[in-house]
C-alpha cells in the first residue's frame, strides 16, 4: 500500500510550476544575458590562466613576441639577405691556413731598391789593400760603386751580386779574378705592414721589418702593440705582381742612359675635355643654376638609384651611370696585373693559444685588423628608444638583440611589419619587409645587421584599438568609486 503524500507537499510544487510557468520574457532575456555574460569571462580568462605559453592576441608586440616552448630550437643567423644580395656583393673571397704557411722560407734575400749595402773588392785600388764602399740602391735599382760603373743590384741576392761585379771587372778588363764581399747593412725589402683603425691604446698601423725567417704572426701583431680585445678575425693579405711594370722594375740600360719614362699628362688638356663634355655653348655659370628638379637628392633620383644629374646647356640632365658589365670588365682588366691571397685567421682562436693559426710572417704581408666598432644602425617606427646604435663589429648585431637595445617594441607596433632599408652600393638601397614575430618563434632565422642599416617598425590600423581595449582596466573599489586607466594617472601615470 502507497503511502499518502502530505498536503502542503502537493501544494509547494504546485506553487512552483506556477511561478515557472509566469516567468516574463524580460527576466528571461537577463538570465540568458548573465549566462552568455559568464561564458565570455571564462574565454578571456581562460589565455591569462594558460601562463606564459600562450601567445596574447591584445598585445602582440609586448607579451605575444617570445617563443616560450618547452623544448628548445636551433635557427641559423643570415649573414646577408639574399633577395637582393648576391655573393658577389660580398668581400673578397678568403682562404684558410695551409700547411705550407707555417714553415719558415729559408733563402736568400734578394736586393731591391732603397737598400744599403757594402761591397769590398781586394786590391781594386791599392795592391794587397780591401776597396770598400758603401752604397744605396737607387729607384731604378742600380747601384754606381766607383771604378766599377754602374750595375744592376736590384732582383739579385748579395752572392749573385758578388758574381756580376767579379765578371763585370773581368770583362772591363780592371782586375781578374777578383775578390768580391757583398754585405747588406740596411734592408728595405723583408718588411711586412699592418693597417686598421688606428686609435689610442689599439693598433700601432706602419710598416715593420722582418727580423728572422721564422717570424711569426703573434709576434708581429706584438711589434704592433697589439689589437683590440673585440676582434674576432684578422686577415693577412699576400699579394702578387702579374705585371713587372707595378713592382718599379725597369730593364737595365747602358751607362749615361736613362730609362724610358711615359709622357707626363698636360693637366690643361683634362680640364678642357671635362668641360667639353659636361658644358655646351651658352651654359649658365655656376652660380646661375637653378636648383635640382623635384626628387633628386644629392645627385640621386628615386626612380632610377644608377642615375646621376649634371648641369648641361642650362637645365639639369639626367645621365645613366656607368652599368654594372662595364664595371665588371673594368675590375677582370686590372685583376690580369695583381692578384692577392687573403688568409682568414679567427683571431679569437689564435689568442686563446691554438698555434695553427699562428702563421709565418712572409715579405711584403699585409696584416688588416678591421674596426671592432663597424658603425651605426638606425631604429625608427614603433619602438621604445628609437635613435642611432653602434654595430660593435662584423656578425655581432642581430635584429633582435637591436631590438631589446632599443627597449622592446611600442604598444602600437606590430611585430609582422618590419622593414629593413640596406644600402647595396654608394647610389642603390633596397628595402625588405621581415615578419619579426616569427623570428620571435623561431619559425623563420634571425638576420645580422650591416652598418648604416635602417630599421623601420610599423604599426597596424588594429593596433589603437587593441591598445585601448589593453589600457581600459576600470577597477571599482571602496563605496562606487571608479578609476579607469584611460583618464587617472594617480595610480597608474602616465
Amino acid at each position: 500500500m502507497t503511502p499518502r503524500r502530505p498536503a502542503a507537499s502537493w501544494r509547494n510544487e504546485f506553487e512552483s510550476c506556477q511561478r515557472e510557468s509566469h516567468v516574463s520574457p524580460f527576466q528571461s532575456i537577463r538570465k540568458n544575458a548573465r549566462r552568455g555574460f559568464l561564458a565570455l569571462a571564462g574565454v578571456l580568462v581562460l589565455p591569462l590562466l594558460a601562463g606564459c605559453n600562450a601567445d596574447s592576441f591584445l598585445d602582440p608586440a609586448g607579451a605575444g613576441l617570445g617563443r616560450w616552448e618547452p623544448t628548445p630550437g636551433i635557427q641559423p643567423i643570415l649573414d646577408r639577405l639574399s633577395v637582393i644580395e648576391s655573393d658577389d656583393s660580398l668581400s673578397l673571397p678568403t682562404d684558410s691556413v695551409r700547411r705550407e704557411d707555417l714553415i719558415p722560407d729559408i733563402r736568400e734575400y734578394v736586393i731591391g731598391p732603397g737598400d744599403i749595402i757594402t761591397v769590398t773588392v781586394y786590391e781594386l785600388r791599392v795592391p794587397g789593400v780591401d776597396d770598400i764602399q758603401t752604397l744605396r740602391v737607387n729607384e731604378t735599382g742600380m747601384i754606381r760603386p766607383a771604378i766599377i760603373g754602374p750595375i744592376k743590384a736590384s732582383g739579385k741576392s748579395p752572392s749573385q751580386l758578388e758574381t756580376a761585379i767579379a765578371n763585370k771587372l773581368d770583362e772591363d778588363g780592371i782586375l781578374r779574378n777578383a775578390t768580391v764581399s757583398v754585405i747588406l747593412q740596411q734592408s728595405r725589402q723583408n718588411t711586412y705592414s699592418v693597417f686598421g683603425e688606428s686609435t689610442d691604446g689599439g693598433i700601432q698601423v706602419g710598416t715593420y721589418v722582418i727580423p728572422k725567417p721564422d717570424f711569426r704572426l703573434i709576434e708581429a701583431l706584438t711589434t704592433a702593440r697589439g689589437i683590440p680585445g673585440r676582434t674576432r678575425k684578422i686577415y693577412v693579405i699576400r699579394q702578387a705582381a702579374l705585371d713587372p711594370s707595378l713592382t718599379g722594375d725597369v730593364p737595365e740600360v747602358e751607362q749615361g742612359q736613362e730609362p724610358q719614362r711615359p709622357a707626363p699628362v698636360d693637366p690643361g688638356d683634362l680640364i678642357e675635355g671635362l668641360e667639353g663634355g659636361l658644358q655646351g655653348e651658352g651654359s649658365n655659370k655656376p652660380d646661375d643654376r637653378p636648383a635640382p628638379p623635384p626628387g633628386v637628392n644629392a645627385g640621386i633620383d628615386g626612380s632610377n638609384a644608377g642615375a646621376q644629374w649634371v648641369f648641361v646647356d642650362g637645365k639639369w640632365v639626367r645621365v645613366n651611370a656607368p652599368t654594372a658589365d662595364n664595371a665588371d670588365d673594368n675590375i677582370q682588366e686590372l685583376r690580369k696585373l695583381v692578384t692577392q691571397r687573403i688568409i682568414e685567421i679567427p683571431y679569437d682562436r689564435l689568442k686563446s693559444g691554438d698555434m695553427a693559426y699562428n702563421i709565418v710572417i712572409r715579405p711584403g704581408d699585409i696584416i688588416s685588423v678591421p674596426d671592432p666598432s663597424a658603425g651605426f644602425v638606425y631604429m625608427m617606427g614603433q619602438v621604445n628608444r628609437p635613435g642611432a646604435y653602434t654595430v660593435p663589429g662584423e656578425k655581432e648585431l642581430t635584429l633582435m638583440r637591436l631590438v631589446a637595445s632599443a627597449g622592446g617594441l611600442s604598444g602600437l607596433a606590430w611585430p609582422t611589419r618590419v622593414d629593413i632599408i640596406r644600402q647595396l652600393s654608394e647610389n642603390e638601397q633596397a628595402i625588405v619587409r621581415v615578419d619579426l614575430k616569427a623570428i620571435a618563434d623561431g619559425t623563420e632565422p634571425d638576420i645580422y645587421l650591416k652598418q648604416n642599416d635602417v630599421i623601420n617598425v610599423g604599426s597596424s590600423g588594429v593596433a589603437l584599438p587593441l591598445a585601448l581595449i589593453r589600457n581600459g582596466v576600470r577597477l571599482t573599489y571602496g563605496f562606487g568609486f571608479v578609476l579607469d586607466r584611460n583618464f587617472n594617472t594617480d595610480v597608474f601615470g602616465n
